[in-house]
């Protein structure tokens, strides 16, 4: 077997393409040179290695690792040079951390020997991304490369997922060290043991289950982490119990599913959200109280049961009065394995007649109803497309009337809501799964923050099919100022320019001011086609023809821009002060 020496750039290819990594998404810069050097070298020699996605900005390239791992479960992976660039993966990495995705971020860094010197483009990588990764590390000797590398990548998917930092300095990536085991530091393994399963724990959660008169399971993104979808259905079904699907957990139950209750919390269904009010035990599986959910007075009289593989879940924002800290495939195996059942038939019944309202009927008027957007797409995609939003009022729409159909099909920033999130997140989604139908629902406001990657789009001709919901304003946020702040919209309206009043505090229909005009993207990336819908009467038409193009295709719909997105529970209220109307 040779020996011979290589560069911490070989080093880190042959990693990665032994691990089985197939895409990198990033984009270059100085710290970053020796590994695209090798990379292209490699590709001259028709060597394996995983593909590089030019994006046109770093925190694209990061949503788009965000994409790639959600939609396909696998660990998502994003480069980037060190000061700016690596700054500018912030964002994605918190983002991933708040929604525990798979993800590895890759940094350069400045020479070892520089380092603390404030050198051009040093950043305190390690130090700035603590609080917002799962582990982080510095490469300084390329002697560490490899097991760092590995075990970052196995860190990502080991127990609760999330992103793990790998920053190296450049000398490392240009050094040399011998391929035999001499050459190379040992690992340095510091992590916790996994936590035995407890089936006396478990077993209480059961019985108490049973027991209940007016159980709720609340699943969370863990159910899909665990590839546990079919598991928690037969769970469902075998104790008749109902089930709300967080933000996170949508489309691990199909919407037909009787059980289904949808999405809970602010802008959550009436079903999930009366079911959460009422029950008299609430069952959390993988998923945390998170403060859209978990409102006012949501433990109030109830009983609460948690089982999650994150032992810093339990108890930290609700305390629990069972609790279970496991692989949520474990538990649901091991309830599934025992022949233990239920019946809640009193219990389901209710439920049936609340999911009468789900979802929530809307009315009709002059203007584009953006529900009616979602539904007509739903129908028109049977439901089955992978679909990626941004974030705002589009977003909570997506969430409540589409009809998921599968798991990771929903692709969308839950924790850290990030506006400009959905097309580098559904670019990465294409590389994960082009056998799906791909469309993005995103809005006006949500949609210009990271406009760039229209670019890394039509370079990769990626079929994708851009829905932007165009009400002329940050909605979500002028909703709230609408309800709760007076109407102040200085801020908030995206057709304001000099010429207006800077007092103008009205919701006008016809002020449709362009900025930008979203069908002259056509000029600007080759093979971009773009459209309008701007009346109700030709808006299944308009949604039937973008969806037969087989390119690219970005349409532009006006929709009612006084629509608010309800049902609503306003910050600092309960569940039953929800606003339905």
């Amino acid at each position: 077997m040779s020996h011979a020496a290589r560069t911490g750039a070989a080093i880190f290819f042959d990693v990665l393409t032994d691990l089985g990594v197939e895409y990198l998404f990033g984009h270059t810069g100085g710290a970053v040179i020796p590994l695209h050097v090798e990379l292209n070298r490699r590709m001259r020699r028709r060597d394996p290695a995983p593909k590089f996605i030019l994006c046109r900005q770093e925190g694209g390239a990061g949503h788009a690792a965000e994409g790639y791992a959600r939609t396909s479960g696998r660990v998502g992976v994003a480069i980037a040079t060190s000061g700016p660039g690596a700054t500018n993966l912030a964002t994605p990495i918190a983002d991933a951390h708040k929604d525990s995705i798979p993800t590895l971020f890759i940094t350069g860094q400045v020479p070892s020997a520089a380092i603390g010197t404030d050198a051009f483009q040093e950043v305190d990588t390690v130090g700035f991304t603590r609080p917002i990764s799962k582990h982080n590390y510095l490469v300084k000797d390329v002697r560490d490369l490899e097991w760092v590398l590995r075990e970052a990548y196995a860190l990502a998917t080991r127990g609760r997922p999330g992103p793990v930092v790998v920053d190296i300095c450049k000398d490392v990536q240009l050094a040399e060290t011998s391929r035999d085991p001499s050459g190379q530091n040992a690992p340095r393994i510091r992590h916790r043991e996994p936590i035995a399963f407890d089936p006396v724990k478990a077993d209480a959660i059961l019985a108490a289950l049973a027991a209940a008169e007016r159980p709720v399971v609340k699943a969370g993104g863990g159910v899909i982490h665990a590839n546990a979808a079919a598991a928690l259905r037969s769970f469902a079904e075998r104790f008749a119990v109902p089930v709300t699907t967080t933000f996170n957990a949508l489309g691990a139950l199909p919407f037909e599913l009787p059980h289904n209750l949808g999405m809970p919390g602010m802008h959550g269904t009436i079903p999930a959200n009366y079911a959460l009010r009422d029950a008299d035990l609430i069952l959390s599986l993988g998923g945390r109280f998170d403060d859209r959910v978990a409102v006012k007075g949501f433990a109030t009289g109830k009983r609460i049961a948690h089982v999650d593989i994150d032992p810093s879940e339990i108890d930290k924002t609700i305390a629990t009065d069972l609790h279970l800290v496991a692989e949520l495939g474990d538990f649901l195996e091991h309830a599934l394995s025992t022949g233990q059942a239920a019946d809640h038939a009193d219990w389901l019944a209710r439920i049936a007649q609340w999911r009468e309202q789900m979802p929530k009927p809307y009315g009709r008027s002059d203007y584009i109803k953006p529900q009616a957007v979602v539904e007509i797409i739903s129908e028109l995609t049977a439901g089955d497309a992978t679909l990626v939003t941004g974030v705002g009022q589009h977003q909570m729409w997506s969430a409540q009337y589409y009809r998921f159909r599968r798991p990771r099909q929903w692709v969308s920033s839950g924790g850290l809501g990030t506006m400009g999130f959905g097309l580098p997140a559904a670019i990465g989604a294409w590389f994960a799964d082009p056998a799906h139908p791909l469309v993005l629902i995103d809005g006006d406001g949500s949609f210009q923050m990271n406009i760039q990657e229209l670019g890394t789009l039509v370079a990769n001709r990626i079929p994708l099919k851009i829905f932007v919901l165009n009400n002329s304003f940050l909605g979500m946020v002028r909703q709230w100022e609408d309800m709760m702040d007076e109407g102040h919209h200085y801020e908030t309206c995206l057709a304001r320019d000099a010429s207006c009043d800077p007092d103008c505090m009205d919701l006008d229909q016809t002020c449709r001011r362009q900025i930008p005009n979203l069908t002259g993207l056509k000029y600007v990336y080759p093979r971009l086609k773009t459209q309008r819908i701007k009346h109700p009467k030709d808006l299944r038409e308009g949604v039937a023809q973008a969806l037969a193009e087989p390119g690219p295709v970005l349409v532009d719909v006006w929709v009612d821009k006084a629509e608010n997105v309800i049902p609503m529970v306003r910050p600092g209220h309960r569940l039953d002060q929800m606003i339905e109307s």
